[in-house]
């Protein structure tokens, strides 16, 4: 097996989604949103639908590089669009609309995790004037299953990976030396974490040096070298070489403060038209520091032959793959609607009734 990824079954498998259960709050902080369409009717069950919401944030840690001596300079690992997908129950068509329960997954900027210092020279040092520059990436994931507008009903598992860039000169020192300095870091605030689970092939927790509050970690020198001379061999003209270093799991905050992007879905399905109303909610306290949303698009699927689309906002039809969709440069506390706001539409149908479909949204941050 390729030592950069952990051999061990990973543990943080994505949040198993439970029976569905139709439920209607007495506390409904939507309530003063307003019905979708005042000529819809009454509001009642409806079929759930779903959102996934993801996001990838990234951490460069820049080292000096010798004045004294050659340097060697490292790319940005390249970061990844985020984007959704959610299984849902699929249930047949209601005559009226109700607040649905909504599966989500979320990714986002966690402050969980801090690195400090190592032991021994860190960045690795090779000589007095060969200093080699290394960046981290944070890789974070929630996953979330929204109940109506309860937020304290809000199930979330969040867990993350961490992956070291190399550039690829860094082979050729490491080979030509045969004793460098050993590499490590420290895993800060350890009392946000679940779990550790380091790649066994390549670090191992030092426990003399780790306490309850941070985890020192250690690379095995020869199998780092021999990894990243596979890999540069298997990819001459790659700039740099990204290697898997661990997973770990994070305590989630109740309900779902830890969610920054929330979502809740309607659905009234006709013969002759579909109605969709979606509330969302930005939340600035599942950040550290609060950050925009940037380039939001939520799309929605709708079958049944659509002829004709009213939309508030405005929103855009794509006829090849039959979805509404919703586009906003970004989303914040800092909006007009102060990040909360509901997003309507009026869809004619050729042959409804619709089916209700899964929600998706993606953003940058």
């Amino acid at each position: 097996s390729n030592a950069s990824t952990p051999t061990t079954v990973h543990p943080y498998a994505p949040l198993q989604s439970p029976t569905l259960s139709m439920s209607t709050s007495s506390n409904n902080r939507y309530a003063d949103l307003g019905d979708i369409f005042s000529e819809v009717g009454d509001i009642s069950v409806s079929a759930p639908a779903s959102a996934n919401l993801t996001k990838l944030t990234q951490r460069q840690i820049p080292t000096p590089t010798s004045t004294g001596g050659s340097s060697i300079a490292i790319p940005r690992p390249p970061s990844r669009r985020s984007e959704a997908a959610v299984a849902r129950d699929r249930v047949s068509p209601a005559s009226q609309i109700g607040r649905a329960d909504s599966v989500g997954s979320l990714e986002f900027r966690s402050p969980s995790v801090g690195i400090g210092s190592s032991r021994g020279p860190s960045p690795l040092t090779i000589g007095m004037s060969d200093t080699i520059p290394l960046a981290v990436a944070f890789h974070e994931i929630i996953h979330a299953y929204f109940k109506g507008a309860d937020e304290s009903r809000c199930q979330v598992k969040m867990s993350g990976d961490m992956m070291i860039s190399f550039p690829a000169g860094i082979v050729n020192v490491l080979t030509n030396n045969p004793n460098p300095a050993k590499l490590g870091f420290r895993i800060k605030i350890l009392q946000n974490l679940d779990n550790v689970l380091p790649n066994k092939q390549l670090v191992t927790i030092d426990r003399l040096q780790s306490t309850s509050f941070s985890t020192t970690l250690e690379f095995n020198m020869p199998a780092l070298t021999a990894i990243l001379r596979r890999q540069s061999e298997q990819n001459p003209t790659a700039p740099h070489i990204n290697v898997d270093i661990l997973k770990y799991q994070i305590k989630a905050k109740p309900g779902a403060a830890s969610c920054p992007f929330q979502l809740v879905s309607y659905w009234k399905c006709e013969q002759r038209h579909t109605d969709i109303k979606i509330d969302y909610k930005y939340n600035c306290h599942a950040m550290a520091t609060a950050s925009p949303l940037l380039n939001v698009s939520i799309s929605v699927p709708v079958d049944g032959g659509v002829k004709n689309v009213q939309s508030k906002p405005h929103s855009a039809w794509q006829g090849e793959s039959n979805r509404l969709v919703w586009n906003f440069t970004d989303i914040s506390q800092h909006s007009e609607s102060g990040g909360v706001d509901t997003l309507r539409a009026r869809l004619e149908v050729a042959t409804g009734p619709s089916n209700p479909a899964i929600i998706s949204t993606q953003f940058n941050c």
